[in-house]
């Protein structure tokens, strides 16, 4: 959902700037009105207070695909700051949403709705070129010529609607301000008009068929032309004929590669199928697929749709025959490699899996999902040491993932080190908007570090800075 752009036009009166396409450029007054450092501090106050709130996935493999998608997109868009903070959350509506400083959210949804790649990385893209068109920068420049808004309520707004409370979000919003101009509508589809045209440009940048623009607009333009109830993508996103139209005519006037579609996607579909549509992905479903397909991809997507399935029920040896059948045709790809070490181990070939997983980590350092899959596995098989150290090397990488500290927490905790348990769940609470419980996490890390100058230094500085941090998203 384009929450912060399309919510902020439902509550200002904008002045005009002309029916056209030609806005404000970057470099005038907003960049000074609000600098791209301020926009990051205000999106990570937000992210904690989201994170707070809303259900959020922990799929390690899902997330590194994610992530590598909108770092690539990013890389070829106008996207100034590129600080960016994903999150994935555990809803299966249809929904994503960018938030000054770079933080973009992402529903479960969206991969059941966008059926390619493409048509997934389309709406990243727009979001993309509303961050880098800084909207929201220049939305509160026009709103300080009016009556201002308090930004903390608008924000608040925001969250409701991000958090799936639709009714009290409109109701926030329409409470924060009378009512909307026409005008102020009309000015959405001028942003909108240029988050597209923006957005596509970066898809065929980043390589990526621009078609899943239209494609998208049009499949979600049908899906839901009916219906009394929307999903609250469209609620604030509208599409229309027109604007299916006009970004099939763009696609027309662009000069376009033709590549071919990331299987990769495919896969993480799958799995997000399998986990909230059981009844119809289901073992029956796969089986069928496996009979049936034509191409290699479903056949690549009904031998992982199976491994999973068969995974989850514990029947290893049918898994591991599904996710060989993957590894012949692309023996080096991690999920697939990731799959077939979880079922090893659980299997009882604890030690060959541990032992590929070390081996491919040490050939992806950074990946993480090999890093935090082997860690699970190491605090299953009791080597509590081992998976803390690993998860702390991995929060250099990844400090700002409340995930991996709560991992880092629970391990550091049985192997018996209370003071980096302590400080580990510190970490985790503050990320997750929980300030007051992180300084008392700090403070028992800190009775227990008596005698240890440096530890309780270290712990004594993180404390003053998360007390010095603000949770004010007004400006």
């Amino acid at each position: 959902m384009l929450k912060f752009i399309c919510t902020l036009l439902i509550i200002y009166s904008l002045p005009s700037y002309g029916a056209s396409n030609d806005l404000p450029s970057l470099g005038d007054a907003t960049s000074g009105l609000i600098s791209l450092d301020q926009e990051h501090k205000l999106g990570r106050i937000w992210l904690r207070n989201l994170r707070q709130q809303a259900t959020t996935l922990h799929n390690p493999v899902l997330t590194e695909y994610t992530e590598g998608l909108i770092y690539r997109l990013a890389s070829n868009s106008q996207v100034q700051d590129r600080r960016l903070e994903i999150v994935l959350l555990d809803n299966e509506q249809l929904n994503a949403f960018a938030v000054p400083g770079g933080v973009i959210g992402i529903n479960a949804g969206l991969y059941l709705h966008a059926k390619t790649e493409s048509q997934f990385a389309a709406v990243l893209a727009h979001e993309l070129a509303h961050l880098s068109q800084r909207h929201f920068a220049r939305q509160v420049e026009e709103s300080r010529k009016q009556a201002p808004i308090a930004m903390a309520t608008l924000l608040g707004s925001i969250m409701l609607l991000a958090t799936n409370n639709t009714e009290a979000g409109f109701a926030g919003l329409m409470t924060s301000q009378a009512a909307a101009t026409q005008w102020a509508l009309s000015y959405s589809r001028d942003w909108e008009r240029e988050a597209d045209r923006l957005g596509m440009h970066t898809l065929v940048a980043a390589k990526i068929n621009p078609n899943g623009m239209p494609l998208m607009f049009k499949q979600m333009f049908e899906a839901h032309k009916y219906s009394e109830r929307p999903p609250e993508f469209l609620l604030t996103h509208p599409v229309t004929e027109n604007r299916i139209s006009d970004a099939a005519g763009r696609v027309d006037s662009l000069t376009v590669v033709d590549t071919p579609e990331n299987p990769d996607y495919q896969l993480m579909r799958t799995a997000i199928q399998i986990q909230y549509k059981k009844e119809s992905h289901n073992l029956a479903y796969y089986q069928k697929l496996v009979r049936n397909y034509k191409t290699p991809q479903q056949k690549q997507i009904a031998h992982y749709g199976l491994a999973l399935i068969f995974f989850e029920q514990k029947k290893y040896k049918q898994a591991l025959a599904q996710v060989n059948a993957l590894l012949a045709k692309d023996r080096h790809k991690i999920p697939f490699l990731i799959l077939k070490n979880r079922i090893q181990y659980a299997a009882g070939n604890k030690s060959t899996a541990l032992k590929q997983l070390a081996d491919l980590i040490e050939l992806n350092p950074d990946n993480h999902s090999l890093v935090v899959t082997h860690a699970s596995l190491l605090a299953k098989n009791k080597q509590f040491r081992m998976a803390a150290n690993e998860l702390k090397n991995h929060t250099r990488v990844r400090p700002s993932d409340p995930s991996t500290w709560l991992k880092l927490s629970e391990y550091e905790g049985k192997a018996q080190n209370k003071i980096g348990m302590f400080q580990a769940h510190a970490e985790f609470l503050f990320l997750t908007g929980q300030k007051s419980k992180a300084l008392a996490q700090l403070k028992q890390a800190l009775e227990m570090a008596k005698g240890n100058y440096l530890t309780s230094a270290r712990i004594e500085q993180r404390a003053r800075e998360i007390d010095k941090s603000s949770n004010d998203m007004s400006f």
